[in-house]
């Protein structure tokens, strides 16, 4: 069963089943594998030379004897003999025949005018010259075939023999044989062909047989072939072939017949109206050679493809036991090859014909398990699904698709006690072709460890074959994974006991479960080691075949990059000698592997390895030299600085040899040389500040001349790298320049991936400030911006990188504003912020952008600000939101920043976000209290102030429920000291563009004068949280009066009372406000505090702002109304009385920006209250004015002796 599986493991799953398969190929090249380090000692020198000197003095000698028109017919016999001796024993003869220009000319003029002895011989030496492709091509070319075919015409048996050889030989091209085909077509060899087997065909001639293979090489690529078939009656006598019952044609008559069939369906007709059908149903049976079993199945495929009546009438003769038994075939004869392969796949093809799909036959055959009577009938049906699951494809899935899961679940069903061994020898093929099917194993889980377990069953003894046979039922459970199916370090050991003395296949198959088990489960990793597994993986590195080696280096790197104590223990067991090897003659992925095992494996400099890998680069092999360089950039990334430094030492030297090989006439190993050097100079900041860095970055210059896009994007992203230390480097600084130039055009180039990386090195370019004003903005921004837009998530982040560093260096005054937004740069940088989804290096470059164009000045004229498409573009902030909720603190800083300068036209989009993102509320109140950056301060204190207006109530539960809300309330406070010092000061940030609007952009009147109460900015900020926190919580109240804010508060208002320059510093009036809010608390009123703010307050009724006064009047009546006599004596003692007068009675012009605000019987009860009938008069003056509704509700609380003059002055007034 083994050899049985061992092509089914590795061979195709065939394509339709129709005629498109029917083509095989049986020369198949085998690539030869480079000798082992230990294997090339062994090696004798027993190679021949191909120009042997005895060879072509005798073939030299022959063919002089056939040039001479002197030599007899005997002699010309006598030097063809000899001359084909020469070809059919001596491999070199081919070479010399080959090199000797009138060799084939001869031949040739011989086969057309020799006698016949000399044609024959002549035919016979042309077919032999035509196993090698080279002088095949020069025999066909030189004219051979109107000769053939005259003496494939003559009477005499032999030489029809002869010619039928060589004609055979001759047409052996293939598909490719594009000159053949022309020859083949121009000289009628077709018809000729097909009359004389027509001929030869009545004495049963052995030549049959050659002529059929020749017509089945023609049939390939012949142009015109099958129409010439059917015109000179090919039909009828392959149709006679058939029941003729010769073994040397039945092969070629079968696959021509079943060809024509797929080419004209109406040769169908023909072949039912015969007996045919049955003749090749019996051609099926196992006394018939492989190959003619084969080639009727394939007859019989495409018989069944092409005509309904086809399949009813195969059916009808028993064909569908037939063909499932012919699937079957190879596993039960032990048949081997391809010819085994093909009868499969035909059969089982044929069948899913005439069942209607290949699906459908999975089905009847799984269904029909349940039914069969007899361990034999279970074999032969697990064989022919086994043959079914091999086939399956994508074409038979678009009919109707199996489900791979259901077709294992009945496979494993047939696991029961005491099951024979040919049952389950078939149940083990039929889940080999499950698992090894590149269709149905897509949707199976773990399917490639099932496979390599089925693999193993079948190679293992029967001692181990228990074990792996638990440990498949057990992955076939969808809650065990490899690890545990194989029962931890016990199946670690038994996988290892079969990495030694056994076949090559089953070495693979264990070092590949290892390999997988390795990836997926850390405890396999100390498992592999603790059982002794890294000597015997180090020696298949370094014997085992191609794959074997792949799959150890694999496990050798999973291993070291698991801990330092393994890596050790693999370094100590020798591993890197043979993995250099690997890397020098390995394929392209064992290469890779290589190299990657290697990058884990050393760690430290190592002098050796270093001057081997330099070696390499130099040598003719391996000739790609790409992954040598990144095994070699590992090591150099971790050699000491002095070592790549000092003259003549490997490091140096390695060094040395890569930057030479940049000049190298191979592409690829210059992009690849200058890719190694990027990661060499990117890592290492030390090695970037030296001489070897201002070298490269000379001979990394002249590579941008070139038009290779590879090189250009690889030579850029080398800059990039050395431009990093553009600062510290000042030779760097100065070559820089002379890039500058090249840069900025690669930046233009179509190739996106280019401008990618040309503005990755002018971002790290532009580190340098005074290379950065060297450029043109608008030009470079339009470059740059394309690429912040079009590019991967990397060249987007250099992209903004590149403006950032551009903005930092420039004014943005209104021309660069207006640059800006042509460009799009802004929209373009939300949206790599959206994009990134929170990766750090993208976020923090697009946020460095955008706090600098938030520092612009607002719009003006006809330009507006970058920052305002922000805020014409909702959709763009919520990134920016989530930057404040997840990112570092540093991150959230700056997307505060820029936040916060929308809250002036978004502050309802701004505030809903801002509550309604997790975490967001919390993340910026934390900045509030931990920052020491004040425009963070104050940022985050606006964010809060916009969501609090529809959610307070929910941020004070966040902030309490968070222990955050005391601590903010504090920190609240401290801010208002701190703004205060900021101001004396005259120094510090500005934090006077961090606005407020208190009313929806939508409501605002166009045309109407602007309140200085409606926008909240700069200072005013924290003290207008404090009060809407105050407003909706007593507790907090209490809170802020401990904390001596009623005392900072008083102490603001004498500063800034008569200081009014502006609504960015009018404080004042939001710290009456605060003072309104907190003095509704009695316990607040009857502090020290509240009494010496009266003072102040009454002094702010006199000031010429209304704001001021009208907020001072709301502080007293808080006061009036909750305190007690005291307070009042205290009022009234304060002159409050004449400046609350002045407010009595204003016109609704006087107050328009306050009248959100109107409680005009505030202070009217204030002087109720106060009763001092020394300012009656005064008052009952203003009262009158008031409207009609307040005077009447004024009149309740007035006394008889007010009442009174009320009366009078109303009447006075009408």
């Amino acid at each position: 069963m083994a050899a049985t599986l061992a092509w089914r493991f590795n061979g195709t799953n065939g394509n339709s089943h129709g005629g498109a398969d029917l083509e095989r190929h049986v020369d198949k090249v085998q690539e030869s594998e480079p000798p082992t380090p230990r294997s090339v000692m062994k090696m004798g020198k027993s190679r021949v030379n191909v120009e042997d000197e005895e060879t072509l003095s005798s073939v030299a000698q022959c063919i002089e004897q056939l040039r001479q028109s002197s030599s007899s017919t005997q002699e010309k016999e006598n030097s063809l003999k000899q001359l084909l001796d020469l070809v059919q024993t001596r491999d070199t003869a081919f070479g010399a025949v080959g090199s000797h220009s009138q060799a084939v000319p001869i031949l040739v003029s011989l086969l057309r005018s020799g006698s016949s002895g000399v044609k024959m011989l002549a035919a016979t030496v042309l077919g032999s010259l035509c196993k090698e492709e080279e002088l095949r091509v020069k025999v066909l070319l030189g004219g051979c075939i109107p000769p053939l075919l005259a003496l494939l015409r003559s009477k005499s048996a032999e030489s029809q023999t002869a010619a039928a050889k060589t004609i055979y030989a001759v047409s052996q091209g293939g598909i490719r044989d594009h000159v053949g085909s022309k020859i083949f077509s121009t000289e009628n060899v077709v018809p000729v062909l097909w009359e004389q087997l027509k001929i030869s065909m009545k004495n049963e001639s052995l030549v049959d047989g050659l002529l059929t293979g020749a017509l089945k090489n023609l049939s390939k690529n012949t142009e015109g072939f099958w129409s010439a078939t059917v015109q000179c009656g090919g039909v009828d006598i392959l149709i006679k072939l058939v029941g003729s019952g010769l073994t040397n044609t039945l092969a070629n008559a079968c696959y021509l017949l079943g060809s024509l069939m797929m080419e004209d369906s109406s040769v169908c007709s023909k072949v039912l109206s015969g007996e045919t059908t049955k003749q090749l149903l019996k051609l099926l049976g196992p006394g018939n050679e492989t190959s003619i079993r084969a080639e009727a199945a394939g007859a019989l495929k495409s018989l069944s493809a092409q005509s309904k009546e086809a399949r009813r009438q195969i059916a009808n003769s028993n064909g569908i036991p037939a063909l499932i038994n012919a699937t079957i075939a190879p596993s039960k004869e032990f048949m081997q090859g391809e010819s085994a392969q093909a009868l499969q796949e035909n059969a089982m093809c044929a069948l899913a014909n005439i069942s209607g799909g290949l699906s459908y036959v999975i089905s009847s055959l799984g269904e029909s398990l349940e039914s069969c009577s007899s361990p034999a009938q279970i074999a032969d049906t697990l064989g022919a699904l086994a043959s079914a699951l091999m086939i399956y494809d994508t074409n038979a899935e678009s009919i109707s698709a199996s489900d791979p899961l259901v077709i294992e679940k009945t496979l494993l069903k047939q696991f029961k006690p005491k099951v024979p061994f040919l049952v389950q020898e078939r149940i083990i093929e039929a889940l080999a072709s499950l698992y090894s099917n590149p269709v149905l194993c897509k949707t199976l889980a773990d399917s490639d460890a099932k496979r390599l377990l089925v693999g193993l069953i079948t190679m293992a003894g029967t001692e181990v074959q228990d074990d792996l046979m638990k440990s498949l039922f057990a992955l076939c459970k969808k809650d065990c994974d490899l690890w545990q199916a194989l029962q931890g370090r016990e199946g670690v050991q038994l996988l290892i006991s079969l990495l030694g003395l056994s076949s090559e296949q089953q070495q693979e198959c264990a070092v590949a479960l290892l390999a997988l088990l390795s990836k997926e489960n850390d405890e396999s990793k100390w498992a592999i080691t603790a059982a002794g597994g890294i000597p015997p993986l180090v020696q298949i590195l370094e014997t085992g075949s191609p794959k074997a080696k792949e799959d150890s280096a694999i496990i050798l790197g999973n291993l070291c990059n698991h801990s330092e104590d393994i890596r050790a223990c693999v370094e100590s067991a020798d591993a890197v000698p043979a993995l250099l090897w690997l890397l020098k003659n390995g394929s392209d992925n064992g290469k890779e592997i290589a190299s990657k095992t290697l990058n884990h494996l050393i760690q430290k400099s190592d002098t050796g390895t270093i001057s081997q890998l330099s070696a390499l680069l130099t040598s003719e092999q391996p000739e790609s030299k790409v992954y040598v360089l990144d095994a070699l950039k590992s090591l150099l990334s971790v050699a000491p600085l002095n070592d790549i430094l000092h003259e003549g030492s490997a490091a140096n030297d390695a060094v040395e040899t890569m930057i030479k090989i940049l000049s190298s006439p191979k592409e690829e190993t210059q992009a690849k040389s200058a890719s190694a050097l990027a990661g060499l100079f990117h890592c290492r900041k030390d090695l970037r500040e030296t001489h070897i860095a201002v070298k490269t970055l000379w001979s990394v210059m002249k590579l941008l001349d070139t038009q290779s896009d590879k090189i250009l994007m690889e030579a850029s992203c080398c800059l990039a790298a050395i431009f990093l230390s553009i600062k510290q480097n000042k030779e760097i600084a100065a070559i820089g320049r002379d890039a500058l130039a090249p840069l900025v055009s690669l930046a233009n180039s179509t190739v996106i991936e280019v401008a990618e990386q040309a503005t990755r090195a002018l971002a790290n370019l532009f580190l340098d400030q005074d290379l950065s004003m060297q450029v043109s903005f608008e030009e470079i921004l339009a470059r740059v911006t394309r690429v912040l837009k079009e590019g991967t998530i990397d060249g987007r982040t250099h992209a903004a990188a590149a403006i950032a560093r551009l903005l930092q260096c420039r004014a943005i005054n209104q021309l660069l504003s207006d640059t800006i937004n042509r460009s799009g740069a802004v929209l373009a940088l939300a949206g790599l912020l959206e994009a990134a989804n929170g990766e750090a290096a993208a976020t923090s470059e697009v946020l460095d952008a955008l706090v600098i164009l938030s520092r612009s000045k607002a719009s003006s004229g006809h330009t507006k600000a970058p920052w305002a498409v922000l805020a014409e573009n909702p959709h763009t902030i919520l990134p920016l939101v989530a930057c404040m909720a997840d990112a570092t603190p540093s991150l959230q800083d700056k997307a505060i920043e820029v936040v916060s300068r929308l809250c002036s036209e978004q502050h309802d989009v701004v505030g809903g976000l801002v509550s309604e993102t997790p975490g967001c509320i919390v993340s910026v109140t934390r900045r509030v209290i931990g920052s020491n950056i004040l425009k963070v301060k104050v940022g985050g204190c606006a964010l809060l102030v916009c969501a609090a207006k529809e959610h307070c109530q929910k941020q004070i539960e966040i902030l309490s429920d968070s222990s955050l809300y005391i601590q903010l309330i504090h920190s609240l406070i401290g801010m208002i000291h701190m703004t205060n010092m900021t101001a004396e000061n005259g120094s510090g940030e500005s934090i006077t563009d961090i606005r407020i609007s208190r009313h929806s952009k939508e409501n605002d009147n166009e045309g109407e004068s602007v309140c200085r109460t409606a926008v909240i900015s700069g200072n005013m900020i924290p003290l207008w949280l404090l009060a809407v926190f105050s407003r909706h919580d007593s507790k907090t109240r209490a809170e802020i009066l401990e904390a001596g804010a009623v005392e900072m508060l008083t102490e603001k208002i004498s500063q800034n009372a008569f200081q009014y320059v502006g609504e960015e510093d009018s404080t004042s009036w939001v710290c009456a406000l605060l003072l309104a809010v907190l003095f509704q608390e009695r316990e607040i009123i009857r502090s020290n505090s509240a009494l010496h703010s009266i003072p102040v307050l009454s002094n702010l009724l006199r000031s010429d702002e209304p704001a001021y006064r009208y907020f001072a009047a709301q502080a007293l009546s808080s006061l009036v109304c909750n305190g007690s006599r005291g307070t009042l004596l205290a009022v009234a003692n304060s002159g409050a009385a004449i400046g609350l007068i002045s407010l009595l009675g204003c016109a609704d012009v006087d107050i328009a920006d306050l009248w959100s605000y109107r409680r005009n019987s505030c202070w009217c009860l204030i002087l109720i209250k106060l009763h001092w009938r020394g300012y009656s008069e005064l008052m009952i003056s203003g009262l009158v004015q008031l409207p009609e509704n307040l005077f009447l509700f004024l009149l309740i609380y007035l006394n008889p002796f007010l009442k009174d003059l009320v009366l009078l002055s109303w009447r006075w007034v009408f």
